[in-house]
């Protein structure tokens, strides 16, 4: 049984800090062929996929990150890198399971707070693979 507390995208060999949800999506690219060798019926072939991490997370403003852990301000630099330093190592992967990996870009960073003295801030971060999204171990 997978529970999800399992699971985890790291980028650069760290964790966001106060994760609190991780998506992946992946969704194949087909091409439509239709050759003599065929008789005229369509054939549909997988040409690659296109790969999506999304990571939600609960900052504590007055936290602080530790070695192992990206915070608020990290995650925020990494959003903001442009030209081809853009561009991250994140794997996934679930304890006890394979552990997946390739290079992403950070496509969207958003981040939520309220006025109260307590608040926390939420943070959602959306990576797109580049390239390929194989298996690591």
């Amino acid at each position: 049984m997978i529970e999800g507390y399992n699971i985890s995208v790291t980028i650069g060999g760290k964790t966001i800090l106060g994760r609190t949800q991780e998506d992946l999506t992946i969704s194949a690219v087909t091409k439509t062929s239709i050759t003599k060798d065929d008789a005229g019926v369509q054939q549909e072939s997988v040409v690659r996929h296109d790969v999506t991490l999304r990571v939600a997370a609960l900052l504590s403003l007055n936290g602080t990150g530790t070695a192992t852990k990206l915070d608020r301000d990290d995650v925020l630099a990494l959003s903001l890198v442009t030209g081809s330093n853009a561009v991250v190592a994140v794997t996934y992967t679930c304890a006890g399971g394979a552990t997946y990996g390739g290079n992403a870009i950070i496509t969207n960073y958003s981040e939520n707070s309220s006025a109260e003295a307590d608040s926390d801030t939420t943070l959602t971060l959306d990576l797109k693979i580049t390239g390929e999204f194989t298996l690591v171990s």
